[in-house]
């Protein structure tokens, strides 16, 4: 009669910390948190680790430091090589805790992620010494490789993510402007072929050599093994350095306001553990999660800054990522912390803000534009039936007697709520009668 679980006591203590272990170690080396100060460590360390390495292949290039310094470099080599084995090891370990990872299965899960191109970059980081250590390779060919971790520093950087979702989204652009500048190659080429090529045979006499010639002045690199000689190649060649000028300019342009673009929607990182932590996103599936990675964005307001404002338009939902917000009026001590819905009016169309919300603090918000939240609502219930209570349980503040100002202000935006409510109603009867009256009548 004395049966106990005490026997699985222990096995469900230890399933549930390693699932804490690997959460956290998959917040902090793939998705970069650095609010803890383990966090920040963590991630300097790695970052100077890459950094050496790239100092010690350079260093190794030279004859007096390696002879006197080869056996400090190679033990820091085997001590690199297996930092970097067990970064990738625990990456892959950890990877179950992205739910595009986990929606796989654990096996199939964790090669689709050790497919992923830093994935790859991590993996030839410290591969190939392994290699070394059993086979004779060409140790120049290894610094290759070796070389290859400092591509690693694209995993701390928020930015080079934002490049290259400029270049991807102004693909076509880019690609237009590149067919321009190869049209314009061949044209100037080819003029200058003809101009040139019987005076200096031997460097303008073909296509071929007339294109290097070409491309080189359209870069304003200018080597000077090929010059023109007459007068008609010269001024060829000051247009030809014109156009260089302008056809450059051009994607630099379209990639430097993209850049500039995408940094001021996206203040911060916002991740999958970042989304997984508010409340209002709990339980969602791997689908509708994704679905709000590509419309959340990121914002960060200053202390005493308001985010809402009580009678505006409600144009955007917003949460709380980290810091303190309040309400004002009379119940200023009401704090908003961490995963707070503020605006959950945007959802109705045509609504205004009932409170006003200031930062107590420098506060980082995710927000959804009201179009975006509406869309996700009619597609998710659970989403919609979230929002609706957030907005049946939020209470206007109440505005004082001895302040007539805000009280009618406060008098003007609930005439307003409900005068859209009285037009969705109106909308809703009139839709049906115009149906009737468009069928024929006797």
């Amino acid at each position: 009669m004395n049966q106990t679980i005490k026997p699985d006591e222990p096995a469900q203590t230890s399933r549930i910390g390693r699932s804490h272990l690997r959460t956290a170690a998959f917040t902090l080396l793939e998705e970069g948190e650095l609010t803890s100060v383990l966090g920040r460590l963590a991630q300097a360390l790695l970052i100077a680790l890459i950094i050496a390495n790239v100092v010690a292949v350079a260093l190794e290039t030279i004859p007096s430091i390696y002879s006197r310094w080869h056996v400090f470099f190679s033990d820091f080599e085997k001590l690199s090589v297996g930092a970097y084995t067990i970064e990738y090891l625990v990456r892959m370990w950890s990877s179950v805790e992205d739910p595009r990872v986990a929606a796989r299965g654990p096996i199939n899960g964790r090669i689709a992620f050790a497919l992923r191109p830093l994935m790859i970059v991590d993996f030839l980081a410290f591969a190939p010494s392994y290699l070394s250590f059993v086979f004779p390779i060409d140790l120049r060919v290894l610094r290759i490789f070796r070389l290859f971790r400092l591509v690693k520093l694209a995993r701390y950087s928020h930015a080079l993510p934002a490049l290259l979702g400029v270049l991807y989204a102004e693909r076509s652009a880019l690609f237009a402007s590149g067919i321009l500048l190869v049209s314009t190659m061949c044209v100037t080429g080819e003029v200058m072929h003809l101009a040139e090529g019987d005076a200096q045979p031997k460097v303008l006499g073909t296509l071929p050599d007339a294109m290097y010639w070409a491309i080189t002045t359209l870069t304003t690199v200018g080597y000077g093994d090929v010059v023109p000689i007459t007068p008609l190649g010269k001024f060829i060649a000051g247009v030809t350095e014109v156009l260089g000028l302008l056809l450059f300019a051009l994607p630099i342009g379209i990639i430097a306001q993209g850049f500039v673009s995408g940094l001021n929607r996206r203040r911060f990182a916002i991740t999958w553990s970042t989304l997984k932590q508010q409340p209002l996103f709990d339980g969602f599936d791997v689908t509708a999660m994704s679905d709000l990675m590509e419309c959340v964005k990121a914002d960060i307001v200053p202390e005493h800054g308001q985010i809402t404002l009580a009678g505006e338009p409600a144009h955007a939902l917003f949460l709380i990522v980290s810091g303190t917000a309040r309400v004002d009026g009379d119940h200023a001590d009401v704090l908003l912390k961490e995963g707070a819905i503020i605006g959950p009016e945007a959802l109705n169309h045509q609504c205004t803000y009932a409170q006003t919300v200031t930062a107590r603090s420098s506060v980082r918000v995710m927000l959804l534009s009201h179009e975006d939240l509406r869309r996700l609502a009619r597609k998710n219930p659970l989403l919609r039936q979230r929002l609706e209570s957030a907005i049946s349980t939020q209470k206007p503040e109440a505005i004082p007697a001895a302040d007539p100002e805000r009280r009618l202000s406060e008098l003007e935006a609930e005439n307003i709520r409900l005068r859209n409510v009285v037009a969705d109603l109106m909308l809703n009867k009139i839709a049906p009668r115009k149906s009737d009256g468009e069928a024929p009548t006797s």
